[in-house]
């Protein structure tokens, strides 16, 4: 570490170089921001090059499908009747006069005549009315179809679409209000309006309510005005060559990005800390401020670099995720950690140079170092105690299971959960799963492709997990005509003349199956998956039949992915934990002793999380990913500080004498990175919420054990058990 203290001051000597560095980077990542993708999208988190996700976009291009925006109205009489017939051919004709719709289809078709009226094929029952119109006739569904054209006059696509429909809102609402007809919005463009608006929210309370908490810890304990500047400074710098750092890579960003610059903010704050208290002890002991200053770096040199090289890799593991929201999520938080961590041995010890060296007593955890030396005289009990909550905590989280929705992310009183509540009411469902039933050779459909679709379509319809299924057959049998007829007029026709394009392919080679599920979890789609795949196995061979296809299918299998590796990322960080450690104190001892108390809180929290009926989800997972790459910094500050050979009794007093000087910061930081984590409480988005409140948990535990566990530990292991007893 000589020659790491020696470059600190070399850039010291030569501060002109840094700052021209600073400023040319931070001009490039500025240049770059117009590069920035900020729009929110529901697909953004599937891998363009998943195999799944490139099957279902085919599958959307091939056939016209129409559930991108369907707009439902419930009212308390019958659509049917005739006071409410005309007063809807007059909404239409107003949101036709919109230059951001294209068209309006559904339920008006069957007034109008469009749907009912049919020049080559005529029903008695239309097949797909009852996907239109209620049972009960209390609600109707129309479809919307956008004209994105405006969208290149806003600054992103996003922005377009939240204006677009925050005015179809309220133009519905001013319209039918007065007629006592409720309105709601559905599809993959609401769910993406309301990702958006998530985003706006959590972005305009996030930014005042961190600056809060900085000024806040910053006024009870940094009471050195210098010191405060130079980190807010640092931390401007390290969010523009962040922001610059996404703009020039064109990261993926999403929802679950706008806790990026909280997490940023917070680490910066806390890790910077360790210099600032290690200055003022030394003040305390009537060092100059220069001589406090070079205290500060020898002292801290070490477990800053390890803890920050252990937090990177931490993070960089979050790239090991399928999503890549969530890669991008892992390379900008360990890109701003690797920044901060060079400003802080820089630019903040420039600007701390020019601080006013007067006394510190901004902090004081003595009951901090009491609870830890009260604790130690109980060894035995703390040992056992520990080792039986965690083999029931190990019991708790057997029985964690995956349980992700990506419709259910939002609060219950959300727009978009409120209409899909209606959908579910009064027709079956939003939860979409599709089969493409291809011809083996290519040709158009024939006898054997309509058969089989009819042989599946019995075989689902039993499953408990249906609640409605629909085909090509529906079309034949309502016209009431045979297969070879049929075949007749698929020869002679368009797709678009007969008016099936949503389960026709325009070469007529290929028909779609949709399957309307219940509410499912992750696990049981893909469960249901397996089942349906075993049946087709035996009875599909004279056709062609796609991979299920369907967006809440593909997130089941991007959560059990993604769980799958932070799962088996924790795991890798875990160990490279235990070798460093036992690497750098030459002793597996303490090696063991980091396992443990990085291991143990995570497995705490995560039970009491079962306890409580959560559950595995996008979220909760990232927490695995990313977690220990920030509880160990505190691990790495007590045991690179603590004696590391076989002792006497001057150890003991070693110990608490490096305890007394570490623990009071790591409570700091634990109470600052705890408190920033909790601005994520105040997200209506689910991923951050859970993220945020189990970050929160992992913090409090990971400073619990270090605080009670650690001298507990070391005494026993390390000291000897003279020292233990």
């Amino acid at each position: 570490m000589g020659l790491h203290t020696r470059t600190v001051w070399a850039v010291q000597r030569h501060p002109l170089g840094l700052f021209v560095s600073i400023i040319f980077l931070s001009l490039l990542s500025l240049l770059g921001l117009h590069r920035l993708n900020l729009d929110v999208n529901f697909s953004d988190y599937f891998s363009s090059t998943d195999h799944r996700f490139v099957a279902f976009k085919q599958m959307n291009d091939r056939f016209e499908r129409h559930d991108q925006l369907w707009l439902l109205l419930e009212s308390e009489q019958d659509w049917r009747e005739e006071v409410l017939s005309q007063p809807l051919q007059d909404f239409v004709e107003q949101l036709q006069a919109n230059p951001n719709v294209l068209s309006v289809q559904g339920y008006n078709q069957f007034l109008q005549g469009d749907a009912r009226t049919e020049k080559i094929l005529n029903y008695k029952k239309h097949p797909r009315l009852a996907s239109v119109l209620s049972e009960n006739g209390r609600a109707i569904l129309l479809q919307l179809k956008l004209n994105e054209a405006e969208s290149k006059t806003f600054a992103t696509r996003s922005l377009w679409l939240m204006s677009t429909l925050d005015d179809i809102d309220a133009t519905t609402n001013a319209f039918w209000q007065p007629m006592k007809v409720n309105s709601y919005l559905n599809g993959t463009h609401a769910l993406n309006w309301q990702y958006a608006k998530v985003l706006r929210h959590d972005l305009l309370w996030f930014a005042p309510s961190l600056l809060g908490i900085i000024f806040l810890m910053a006024a009870i304990f940094i009471r050195q005005k210098v010191w405060i500047a130079a980190l807010c400074l640092n931390t401007v710098i390290t969010l523009i060559l962040t922001l610059g750092l996404a703009a020039w890579l064109k990261l993926t960003l999403a929802a679950i990005s706008a806790f990026v610059p909280v997490i940023i903010v917070t680490l910066g704050l806390a890790y910077a800390s360790h210099l600032y208290f290690a200055w003022g002890r030394a003040i305390n002991l009537g060092k100059s401020n220069q001589q406090a200053l070079e205290q500060s770096v020898i002292v801290n040199q070490a477990p800053l670099f390890y803890s920050t090289l252990t937090t990177i890799f931490g993070f960089c593991l979050l790239m090991f995720s399928p999503s890549p929201p969530i890669q991008s999520f892992g390379l900008l938080v360990a890109f701003a950690v690797l920044c901060n961590y060079l400003l802080s041995l820089s630019t903040l010890i420039y600007f701390a140079g020019f601080s006013k060296p007067t006394k510190q007593t901004g902090m004081n955890f003595a009951l901090v170092l009491s609870l830890a030396q009260n604790n130690v005289k109980r060894p035995n009990s703390v040992m056992l105690g520990i080792a039986l909550l965690s083999v029931l905590s190990l019991m708790s989280v057997s029985k964690l299971t995956l349980n992700d929705d990506p419709l259910a992310y939002f609060e219950s009183n959300n727009p978009f959960t409120q209409s899909s509540q209606k959908m579910r009411q009064y027709f079956a469902g939003i939860n979409l799963q599709h089969y493409v039933v291809s011809s083996k050779s290519g040709d158009q459909l024939d006898k054997v492709e309509l058969a089989f679709t009819y042989k599946f379509a019995r075989f689902l319809k039993v499953q408990s997990e249906i609640n409605k299924v629909q085909h090509l057959g529906d079309w034949v049998k309502s016209a009431g005509i045979g297969q070879n007829q049929f075949r007749r007029l698929l020869s002679e026709n368009s797709v678009g003349k007969l008016r099936l394009q949503s389960e026709l392919a325009t070469p007529k080679n290929a028909s779609l199956v949709t399957l309307y599920l219940v509410p499912m979890t992750a696990m049981e789609l893909v469960a249901f998956e397996v089942k349906v795949n075993t049946w087709l196995d035996s009875n599909a061979g004279s056709v062609d039949v796609s991979p299920p296809l369907g967006s809440n299918l593909l997130f089941a299998h991007l959560s059990i992915d993604n769980a799958n590796n932070m799962l088996m990322s924790f795991g890798v960080a875990l160990l490279a934990l235990a070798v460093l450690l036992s690497m750098l104190k030459r002793s597996f001892v303490f090696g063991l002793m980091g396992l443990l108390l990085n291991f143990l809180p995570l497995l705490w929290v995560f039970a009491l999380w079962q306890l409580n009926g959560g559950f595995i989800s996008l979220g909760t997972a990232v927490v695995l990913g990313m977690m220990l790459g920030v509880i160990v910094d505190d691990t790495l500050h007590l045991m690179l500080k603590l004696p590391d050979k076989d002792c006497d009794d001057a150890n003991t007093v070693a110990m608490w004498d490096a305890l007394s000087k570490v623990l009071p910061v790591i409570t700091f930081t634990t109470l600052t990175i705890a408190l920033g984590f909790s601005i994520g409480l105040m997200s209506d988005f689910a991923p951050i919420s859970q993220l945020s409140l189990l970050s929160c948990l992992v913090v409090l535990f990971a400073w619990g054990f270090d605080v009670l566990m650690l001298p507990v530990l070391y005494r026993r292991w390390v000291l000897g058990k003279k020292h233990a007893d």
